[in-house]
């Protein structure tokens, strides 16, 4: 007995065991490194392409004069057509987008989009044709633009799905509304409101990107 308690045989499988355990607890925690900094690329570029997107959008904007920067909002207009399917203007309670679009109180102050005019509490929605409010200084919607390059995001659409920088179409939203910035510097009057809304293409229910710029009519024309 004591002969064969000094012995070591199966020793060297112990340890084989032990170093085949410990290795896989090595890889295995590789694996999840690289799948955790996959996952952050991936995401870093979503993000990338959809910021891409919204300065696509906004940058056509910058190149309109004030009067032609407005949503379409055509006469039995808002509901869903076309491949894929988007409102004709901006979406009514039929549109599968006007709960996303409704609710986004981070672009505009949450109050009801049923009515493009001003009446006191909702905002005036730039839209052509107008609605029956009015703020002095803030011009009438002129021709639509022309002559923009092949390809480029339509002004005019409060809904539309704009190709990104990686190939794949992005769903944005635009809103359009007057407001007056607050501040005692201040004293241009009333601004247009721009905001695109960037949207995940695989979950539509994601933002990727927001952008807000002010028009100011009195020195854009």
């Amino acid at each position: 007995m004591p002969a064969r308690a000094a012995e070591e045989e199966g020793f060297g499988l112990i340890e084989l065991l032990f170093a085949m355990v410990m290795l896989n607890i090595g890889i295995l925690t590789l694996v999840a490194a690289f799948q955790t900094g996959a996952l952050a690329l991936a995401r870093s570029s979503s993000v990338s392409n959809g910021s891409a997107v919204a300065d696509k959008v906004m940058e056509v904007y910058r190149s309109l004069k004030s009067c032609q920067i407005y949503l379409s909002a055509p006469s039995g207009g808002g509901a869903d057509s076309g491949t894929p399917a988007v409102p004709n203007g901006i979406p009514n309670s039929t549109s599968s987008w006007y709960t996303r679009y409704a609710t986004d109180t981070g672009a505009y102050d949450g109050t009801t989009i049923s009515m493009f005019k001003y009446d006191g509490t909702t905002p005036l929605w730039v839209t052509n044709p107008a609605g029956s409010g009015s703020y002095s200084g803030i011009s009438a919607p002129c021709a639509a633009p022309t002559g923009l390059p092949s390809g480029s995001p339509d002004p005019t659409k409060a809904v539309q799905y704009v190709v990104g920088p990686d190939g794949e179409s992005y769903p944005v939203l635009t809103y359009i509304v007057v407001v007056q910035p607050s501040g005692a510097t201040w004293t241009a009057g009333y601004v247009k409101q721009v905001t695109v809304d960037v949207y995940n293409p695989r979950a539509t229910s994601r933002i990727l990107a927001r952008e807000t710029s002010y028009f100011d009519p009195n020195v854009s024309g």
